[in-house]
């Protein structure tokens, strides 16, 4: 079962998730890197990024709810706020072929079955068109979600349609008791398969969500928790549970720059195994609203990344996406298909389109 600093109570009740890229073309997605982490290696100042999002269907009942919808393709229908940060940011593009609801009609999902949107935060690239789900579709977010639209706050990205003519569901987490891994916890369908959790940091409001896809595995979708699997990994706990292949930790030698990073062996090549903070530091002052608490939800969730009952997929996690595409894909069997192993340490490979560990103008370290 899962970890014991994690403590999910235990269940038979199950979800069914189906990750989505709505980006469907991660290197296309730019956006600035030292907004979001540090160190930034010569090279790698543009992020790219994946989009995901997440159909999650209630295995007893059938309900359908969404987990973040990515961004809208119709940039110039978006709040003013978002049309004039797309222009005077040379350095941001999320351009966007299909939305998820083209996605998921492509897939045979009949938008009348989606019983709710839960947000994962109120930023652009999350909350998508409310406006094409039907009037039967309730909107969720955590109740700290500040839902003054443009026309009251003109820095907002949320419009009036987002809102109109559909039921809102504001979690208060001030109301559980419950708490799982550190966050508190609230149980979605009441049976123990889908929690919400309140991981604060990002921005006010901001939840994750823990999908049980089969009685002892589960799937944690992040959201903006951190945009890189180099702010998660690694942790001392990881090492203990997950430990680095060897292949890694020996190419890392070379590959992972010694001037940028540390600890360093005797021979002055870096030294992943003796590593136990994650590569990547939270960024102040910029895209994190508070950077304590993202630093320490950040932490949290390291416990569940270690557990091997728990596969944990940041919204904007691109290390993942040669293991666990092509996408759309159902991430229900991840503990069967041993994805948890081909990702978890990924992002430290040079061959991985996450790696941002050496300098892009700089040759192999030798």
């Amino acid at each position: 079962m899962s970890s014991p600093t994690i403590r999910i109570p235990p269940s038979t009740a199950t979800v069914s998730v189906t990750a989505f890229d709505i980006s469907e073309e991660p290197s296309a997605v730019c956006v600035p890197a030292p907004s979001f982490y540090t160190p930034v290696l010569p090279g790698h100042e543009i992020l790219h990024l994946p989009i995901f999002a997440f159909l999650i269907e209630h295995t007893a009942t059938g309900r359908r709810v969404m987990f973040d919808l990515g961004p809208r393709k119709d940039l110039e229908n978006a709040a003013p706020a978002v049309v004039e940060m797309f222009k005077t940011l040379p350095d941001v593009a999320m351009p966007i072929d299909r939305d998820v609801v083209e996605q998921l009609q492509d897939r045979g999902v009949d938008l009348n079955s989606i019983n709710a949107v839960i947000w994962s935060h109120a930023h652009y690239d999350h909350i998508g068109d409310v406006s094409k789900f039907p009037p039967s579709t309730d909107l969720v977010y955590g109740a700290a979600t500040v839902t003054d639209t443009h026309t009251v706050n003109p820095a907002s990205v949320l419009l009036d349609s987002d809102f109109a003519g559909r039921k809102s569901v504001p979690i208060n987490f001030d109301e559980t008791s419950l708490e799982i891994g550190g966050f508190k916890a609230h149980d979605f369908f009441g049976d123990g398969s889908l929690y919400v959790l309140d991981v604060p940091g990002h921005l006010k409001g901001h939840v994750c969500a823990l999908a049980r896809v089969t009685p002892d595995s589960f799937v944690f979708m992040g959201g903006d928790a951190c945009h890189h699997a180099g702010m998660l990994r690694p942790t001392s706990i990881l090492h203990q549970r997950a430990p680095c292949p060897a292949d890694i930790l020996e190419a890392t030698r070379r590959s992972v720059s010694a001037a940028h990073f540390t600890p360093l062996d005797a021979e002055g090549k870096f030294d992943l195994a003796a590593r136990t903070a994650p590569m990547l530091d939270v960024v102040s002052g910029m895209i994190y609203e508070d950077p304590v608490s993202t630093a320490a939800s950040i932490a949290l969730i390291g416990a569940f990344d270690a557990s091997s009952d728990v596969l944990v997929v940041l919204a904007h996690d691109w290390s993942l996406v040669p293991a666990v595409g092509p996408f759309p894909t159902s991430l229900d069997a991840w503990k069967a298909k041993g994805s948890k192993e081909l990702v978890t340490w990924a992002f430290l490979e040079e061959s991985n389109p996450a790696f941002v560990f050496s300098p892009k103008t700089s040759r192999p370290i030798s």
